[in-house]
């Protein structure tokens, strides 16, 4: 015996909702973006965030990448890896600044081949996902991507602040007048979220 849905209007309802939802202000890029990805990404449930909260996954630097769709003006859709994928900017004001952080996320060369004439220490920690002092910034980007717009403004500062999924604290990344890591500051649990342990 076949068994029905006990509310199959409200079972209707949802999956148009869905479909709504999925498609209504979706359009497809005249230009699809693609490329690499610049850096160690963080998808969280299937998201990939500009906030970019620390800890759990990690989609390695140099996956290639297609967007293809974007909704609302912040939201992208396509591959990575092969891998259907959705990304967000949650700092976007406007549809030209959301385009902007998915081409700093999307980069035409793959990165790892300037990871490679990395040291063998720093090569470490990015594939790690993690920061060792002496790293340069763009060294920490590729291992960490892009601390999110509202708490580093500048990338020129001499800290970027990220946040982290231990007890959701901040820890920042110190960069001395030398534009080398010089530290961490934060609570234990949250920098060790980010520090490479030699």
């Amino acid at each position: 015996m076949k068994l029905s849905h006990p509310f199959p209007h409200a079972a209707a309802a949802i999956a148009i909702v869905a479909c709504l939802f999925l498609s209504g202000c979706a359009t497809k890029l005249a230009q699809p973006i693609t490329g690499y990805t610049c850096c160690n990404l963080r998808p969280d449930y299937g998201w990939v965030s500009s906030t970019n909260m620390l800890g759990g996954p990690i989609m390695p630097a140099g996956e290639p990448v297609v967007l293809d769709t974007m909704k609302r003006d912040t939201y992208f859709f396509g591959t990575i890896g092969g891998d259907y994928v959705s990304l967000r900017d949650d700092a976007a004001r406007s549809k030209d600044d959301a385009l902007r952080w998915a081409r700093q996320i999307v980069v035409p060369t793959d990165p790892r081949v300037a990871l490679a004439g990395w040291s063998p220490e720093v090569q470490k920690a990015v594939y790690a996902a993690k920061v060792v002092p002496g790293m340069t910034r763009p060294q920490v980007l590729m291992a960490l991507s892009y601390p999110s717009r509202n708490d580093t403004k500048d990338l020129n500062a001499s800290s970027w602040r990220y946040w982290t999924t231990q007890e959701d604290e901040p820890v920042d990344i110190l960069f001395g007048a030398d534009g080398a890591v010089s530290g961490f500051s934060g609570k234990p649990s949250a920098v060790r979220t980010v520090e490479f342990r030699r």
